[in-house]
């Protein structure tokens, strides 16, 4: 009777071990998923950042005929207004992925 309690004591041992082992692996696939997610969305944002500015200027540039300091001007309130966007946007975007896992 004790060899057959002792194994499976020792069955259920290996099994809680499995079960924390597969909770793990699950848990840490998780991680990579949002990790590479948060990547994707920052590389997104940068690009966006600090393109649609000086796109946006030299636009105004070509078109209107704007001075330099007017464009250097105009380029620092469209960077500060992006930065502005992009943090708001990132925190609502890091507390999604945060809670729905």
């Amino acid at each position: 009777m004790e060899g057959r309690e002792d194994n499976r004591k020792y069955l259920d041992e290996v099994w809680k071990r499995v079960n924390v082992l597969e909770y793990d692996k699950v848990q840490i696939e998780k991680i990579k998923e949002n990790k590479r997610k948060l990547k994707k969305i920052q590389l997104r944002w940068i690009l966006l950042i600090f393109g649609a500015p000086i796109i946006l200027s030299l636009i105004l540039f070509l078109r209107t005929g704007v001075g330099i300091v007017q464009l250097t001007a105009v380029t620092l309130v469209f960077l500060i207004a992006s930065q502005i966007y992009e943090y708001f946007l990132f925190r609502e975007v890091k507390r999604r992925i945060y809670y729905e896992y």
